[in-house]
């Protein structure tokens, strides 16, 4: 029977999880162990003793007896005996990616014994054909999994016989597990029967992602991609050099172009699931259309022609009205202050959710002001598409105060937000976030004339994100907090005094001109930052002159201060850059931007025609295996995992096969 919950172990300290797992602890599958130990499958291994330990006796003789190794990055962590027994706080830095095996095997149980006592390898997590899911190895040691990728990963061997084209007929008559559907895949060129896997297995696996969502923040739901959304069948170019940039999910084929399991694994669905469905922060529309009412989530629609429809619904919600928060200028409709988002009129207390997975690394609740809501929430967001990662923020400010709301966001439930926040402070958290979950809702703000229901979005990202079709770069630094740049001020400019002013702002948006800048990028210091000192810059504008320098010190203090909070602390926390300069996208051009980029793979790749063919299906080619059949264990283990260390070198044999560290390197 399978359990509901267990515990995971990282870092020496143990995890409740609402998935499936048995840990070493209690059934003894102890991968850091240097014996051969005894299972179902092979009750008495054949192994060589050796010192203080026992060789694996699979071909040919390994002349070792430690199925794991620390990992090089962890060494150096205070106390951790080389690495040894690294800390949660550590080992969850540099964990970014989990490979995913199937076994060639007919349980978990097997599968333990040809890694433990066969062969001299380890896994992190064994996955049985009912679901249940073994952990062998702390997470922040190294198995011997996946070769060269060992350095920041953690694996899984998904119980698979893999190979139906030669043994079709494994699964019949239930000995090793339920009956499982065969199905057609192309690997690497190849195409091969397999046998799927059972939906008790996925399910299972789909609950010990979501916790590690939660607990390996830079372990992304994401997976190779040959085109943007569409997966990736072959192995990965430069997949060597990939390992030290590369975050999240792959399987054994994507790195090594000797292997084809983890087989029919469905990487696009199984991430997707994950990540949620990608959502706008808001509803499109004020008053929802018939066809709308009933639905939860603002979800970002597959059909160009409709996503084109709910774009210019968005756009129309900040600019028709005319009254402020433009972009890439004009905050409440005031001057050329540089505006990195676009205020979005809403229902007061409608729903504001995330748009895209990622993580809440920033809030704040409870802070008011003259000009109303201070209140915001802040994600940090890392995608894939196709070949390109994109990198970025998402930021919702004027915010209600949901911290008196009788069913707050989950996020406000639990974590540091539950233990630490206080009351109109900025609080720092790390928390996952799925696209469409709810993250606040619609606060009122503005100066006295123009406040209302509305909320504040920007999208900004550290570096470009490159796309010479789409996007137009504009290098704002040298004005500081005021735009100087002619392709901005000179279209609103309408008497060109080179002063915008409320009326030009209106005038200009209201009739449409705003789709001149949807497509800009504006690189800006933010105008969340303390510096440039904001009553300095004001004074020095011929925009403020007329303004009495006391008075600009007031407004400073009313309507700005309140809202600053990109400190270093912060930028730190959050890994944004200190000056807080960076770059600044229209939020609804970004969302059409990257779901369109989505919708046109999509439809190149069905134009392409059908991927596989069953008059094409062959036997699994001799050039090519999984893991079963690896009985070297060459793509598990490698030279990386082994190179001499020269905290070694004043080691004796014995203390070699026995792993002992070295007293000067610990």
């Amino acid at each position: 029977m399978v359990r509901p919950n267990g515990k995971i172990i990282i870092g020496g300290q143990a995890f409740n999880v609402d998935a499936p797992v048995v840990n070493w602890h209690e059934n003894g599958w102890d991968a850091t162990s240097p014996f051969c130990i005894a299972t179902k499958t092979d009750p008495a291994p054949k192994c060589l003793s050796v010192g203080g330990g026992q060789y694996p006796y699979g071909p040919p003789p390994l002349p070792y007896t430690q199925r794991f190794a620390v990992r090089p990055s962890l060494r150096s962590v205070p106390k951790s005996e080389n690495g040894r027994y690294p800390t949660y706080d550590a080992v969850k830095q540099v964990v970014k990616q989990f490979v995913v095996h199937h076994d060639g095997c007919s349980s978990a149980d097997m599968c333990f014994s040809v890694l433990q006592n066969e062969r001299g390898l380890s896994v992190h997590f064994l996955l049985d054909n009912d679901g249940t899911i073994f952990q062998t190895i702390d997470l922040g040691l190294m198995a011997y999994h996946a070769s060269d990728w060992n350095l920041y990963s953690i694996g899984v061997e998904l119980c698979n016989r893999g190979d139906a084209f030669n043994v079709p007929s494994f699964y019949d008559g239930g000995r090793f597990g339920p009956k499982r559907n065969i199905t057609p895949i192309k690997i690497n060129g190849s195409t091969m029967r397999a046998f799927d896997y059972t939906p008790a297995q996925i399910d299972s696996f789909q609950r010990l992602c979501r916790e590690l969502l939660r607990l390996l923040p830079n372990l992304p739901a994401e997976y190779p991609q040959s085109s943007p959304g569409e997966p990736m069948w072959d192995t990965l170019k430069d997949a060597t050099i990939k390992r030290e940039s590369y975050a999240g999910y792959v399987g054994h084929y994507h790195i090594n172009t000797q292997k084809w399991d983890p087989g029919p694994f469905d990487f696009r669905t199984f991430c997707t699931k994950l990540r949620g469905a990608l959502c706008f922060p808001v509803f499109p529309r004020l008053e929802p259309r018939p066809e709308d009412k009933d639905k939860e989530k603002p979800v970002v629609p597959d059909d160009s022609g409709e996503l084109k429809d709910a774009a210019k619904a968005l756009y129309s919600l900040n600019e028709d009205k005319a009254d402020g928060g433009f972009f890439p200028v004009g905050p409440w409709g005031v001057s050329a202050l540089w505006h990195g988002g676009v205020h979005i009129i809403g229902k007061r207390d409608g729903g504001v959710f995330a748009p895209y997975p990622g993580r809440l690394v920033a809030a704040r609740m409870g802070r008011d002001s003259a000009v109303g809501s201070y209140n915001f929430v802040l994600l940090r967001h890392e995608m894939t598409l196709g070949a390109k990662k994109v990198q970025f923020y998402s930021l919702y400010m004027h915010l209600a105060d949901d911290t008196r709301r009788d069913a707050p966001p989950g996020w406000m439930t639990k974590g540091a937000w539950k233990s630490g926040a206080k009351r109109g402070q900025v609080t720092l958290l790390d928390e996952p976030i799925e696209a469409g979950a709810l993250i606040g809702h619609v606060g009122v703000a503005g100066p006295a004339e123009l406040s209302r229901s509305q909320i504040h979005v920007e999208f900004f990202a550290e570096q470009f994100i490159d796309d010479p079709t789409y996007w137009q770069l504009v290098d704002g630094t040298a004005g500081g907090r005021f735009c100087e740049a002619p392709e901005i001020v000179g279209v609103i400019d309408g008497n060109h005094d080179g002063v915008l002013e409320r009326g030009e702002l209106s005038q200009f948006f209201a009739s449409g001109g705003g789709g001149q800048l949807h497509q800009m990028v504006t690189l800006h210091v933010s105008e969340w930052t303390a510096e440039p000192n904001w009553s300095d810059a004001l004074r020095a504008s011929k925009e403020f002159k007329s303004m009495k320098v006391a008075d600009i010190d007031a407004m400073v203090a009313e309507q700005i201060t309140p809202g600053l909070w990109w400190d270093a602390a912060v930028a730190t926390h959050c890994r944004l850059p200190k000056d807080g300069v960076v770059h600044h996208y229209h939020p609804v051009s970004f969302m059409t931007w990257f779901k369109n980029q989505l919708i046109e793979a999509a439809t190149v790749a069905a134009k392409s025609g059908p991927r596989l063919n069953e008059k094409d299906v062959r036997a699994v080619p001799s050039s090519i295996t999984d893991d079963l059949g690896d009985v070297t264990g060459a793509s598990m283990r490698s030279a990386v995992d082994v190179t001499e260390d020269p905290c070694n070198k004043n080691l004796g044999l014995e203390q070699m096969v026995q792993g002992f560290d070295a007293p000067e390197c610990k």
